[in-house]
């Protein structure tokens, strides 16, 4: 199994102890989103970044009353979902790095194998 690691990058937004993705200024067409539409709590509409420099530039043009955190997008090497959270060591190589559901159901199976 071999380490995918980090994909992307996308702008986490902290309001009330949730994280919101930043979309982004314009739509696909060009057109200017009202403000309540730049932000989504769903991963896949997040405007990714592969480039950190673009990223922090755009960090700086947004509104200094929001709490901002650059969050590492992810591939499990497992599953193939991409994810943001903290990974988990497989059990299998000690390693690699897999998504955090897929390193509860490593610990689940090696659990129930044991019983």
């Amino acid at each position: 199994m071999s380490y995918i690691g980090i994909c992307e990058y996308v702008i986490g937004i902290i309001h009330d102890k949730d994280i919101w993705y930043y979309v982004g200024e314009k739509d696909a067409n060009g057109k200017r989103l009202r403000t309540d539409e730049r932000y989504s709590s769903f991963l896949v509409d997040a405007r990714r970044y592969d480039d950190l420099d673009v990223l922090r530039w755009e960090l700086e043009r947004l509104p200094k009353t929001l709490t901002y955190k650059i969050l590492e997008i992810q591939r499990c090497p497992k599953c193939k979902k991409e994810f943001t959270e903290y990974p988990a060591l497989s059990r299998e190589d000690n390693e690699t790095e897999i998504c955090p559901e897929c390193g509860v159901k490593e610990a689940m199976d090696v659990y129930l194998k044991n019983q």
